[in-house]
């Protein structure tokens, strides 16, 4: 069926009606129908190939072929077309979660939470200029919250049993999806260099079996499948990264020698995360730091370069922790436990401070192709450390599998969470990573 009658009124019931005053029949026939989802897929289009923020009407016009007037008959502005795809976005997972099968630990429970896997993964490639973008619209970001929380209860009702606690089972469940969602960002960023890479049944399956693993235990016969032999291909920095990353030091701020350079490094990352990389402009930059214009150029080509620079920050000082992740052996052991919780909280404090300027350059990275292409090396960097962690565990596709850890360990620090949040990253990297 094509598109502009698969996601017009069938998604989501909902009527369609021109705005006044372009006609005195509010209601739409079929041909307005048409009109109407052309000018989305064209603005889902256009979203995916300039980022939200960088998206015109007339790119959306263009890529629909109507005029203006057409546009303006069926939306406002670009911000309610970007709301309009947001509600289909969330009745379509809605819908997806709730046809899911009842989740069990045999073969039928996998293939349930297996087809699942593959709907949410189609939406998400369909909309996901759509998933990138959520947080610029508190009203949609709202939305989004809303349906996490349904998810997490659907899921939860579809559950026959588990063996994790059930004080427990709600904060895996919500990092799970939080993994899921991130995996298939990473995925996509990563595919942005290598674009025969990490094949989507892959990457499916390598989910599917850390969901089923943490709800259920490994069992060899259901939930652990072995890698199809590729190896995936490594990520070389690129010249503009490494040139930060190798002159860093140079930009160690003196705060007696350099004042203006001290302020702008210092109040950048909360005027990054507060309006995001792509609502940011110099002029804030400048306010926030109290400095000149000059004084910025006098250091900084633009803002990409100071983002930049913040980054490779993060990346050095979240990368340091990453190595001090403990071996397979010493968790196996009897301490384990309480070594890797350990880890944890001091990953999350370290991750806490840093990820705020990492989620600003990731979403940035999701929106611009340049920055894309800029981000894939460092997390490639992480997914190869992952999977040297995975190898020795002896058990399923390590090198896939490794690209879920750098999504869990992504989102768990990506956000504020409460201490017992803790224990359930612990559950599942024990669980559903390393089959305990």
């Amino acid at each position: 069926m094509p598109d502009d009658q698969r996601n017009g009124p069938l998604d989501g019931a909902v009527a369609i009606m021109r705005r006044a005053p372009f006609s005195d029949n509010p209601r739409v026939g079929a041909r307005g129908q048409r009109t109407q989802q052309r000018i989305l897929d064209a603005a889902l289009r256009a979203f995916g190939d300039q980022g939200y923020h960088a998206c015109s009407i007339d790119r959306i016009t263009t890529l629909a072929r109507c005029s203006r007037i057409s546009f303006y008959q069926y939306f406002a502005s670009k911000e309610e077309v970007y709301r309009h795809l947001a509600g289909q976005v969330a009745r379509q997972v809605s819908a997806s979660t709730e046809a899911l099968d009842p989740l069990t630990p045999d073969i039928e429970g996998w293939a349930a939470m297996r087809t699942w896997v593959a709907r949410y993964a189609e939406i998400y490639s369909r909309y996901e200029p759509i998933f990138h973008s959520l947080e610029v619209d508190e009203v949609l970001a709202g939305m989004a919250r809303h349906t996490g929380k349904e998810t997490i209860g659907r899921i939860h009702a579809r559950l026959a049993t588990t063996t994790l606690p059930p004080r427990q089972l709600d904060p895996v469940i919500r990092l799970l999806l939080d993994c899921l969602n991130h995996t298939l960002e990473v995925r996509g960023i990563l595919r942005s260099v290598v674009p025969d890479a990490y094949p989507g049944e892959r990457i499916e399956v390598a989910i599917t079996d850390v969901l089923h693993r943490t709800l259920f235990g490994m069992r060899a016969d259901v939930n652990v499948h072995p890698s199809d032999g590729s190896r995936s291909p490594v990520l070389e920095f690129g010249p503009a990264m490494l040139d930060v990353l190798r002159q860093d030091g140079a930009m160690a701020p003196d705060a007696a020698a350099n004042p203006a350079l001290d302020s702008l490094l210092a109040s950048a990352r909360a005027v990054f995360v507060e309006r995001g990389y792509h609502a940011t402009r110099v002029d804030d930059l400048v306010e926030a730091a109290g400095v000149s214009h000059g004084a910025f150029y006098r250091y900084f080509r633009n803002k990409e370069h100071l983002a930049r620079i913040l980054t490779a920050r993060a990346v050095q000082t979240v990368g340091a922790e990453v190595l001090e992740l403990p071996d397979v052996a010493v968790l196996e052991g009897p301490t384990g436990t309480t070594v890797l919780r350990r880890w944890l909280r001091r990953y999350y404090a370290v991750h806490a401070d840093e990820a705020v300027m990492l989620r600003v350059w990731v979403d940035a990275a999701l929106q611009d192709p340049v920055i894309r292409t800029e981000s894939a090396p460092p997390l490639d960097w992480g997914r190869r450390r992952m999977s040297r962690f995975l190898t020795p565990r002896g058990f399923g596709d390590a090198d896939v599998d490794a690209v879920v850890m750098v999504a869990l360990l992504g989102v768990f620090g990506a956000r504020q969470r409460p201490p017992g949040e803790v224990e359930a990253a612990a559950q599942t990297i024990e669980r559903g990573l390393l089959g305990r």
